[in-house]
């Protein structure tokens, strides 16, 4: 996967999910359903959380860059 993690910020969905393959997991958060994510090439860390609780499975995912 080509890493993009210098032009983008946020991702929601399965391209959240998706974009997550080349990183590598810093932490996880089990009680607040977030788990940042460093990439190995930038070194430019991301959180991926679930902003929508009330929905079934937290709803959809949000990958967002950390400045």
């Amino acid at each position: 996967m080509k890493c993009y993690c210098r032009e983008i910020a946020v991702l929601e969905g399965a391209k959240a999910i998706e974009y997550t393959a080349h990183m590598e997991v810093v932490r996880t958060d089990k009680l607040k359903w977030e788990t940042e994510y460093e990439c190995p090439y930038t070194k430019i860390r991301w959180i991926i959380e679930y902003p929508n609780s009330e929905l079934h499975g937290g709803g959809p995912p949000r990958l967002t860059r950390l400045s």
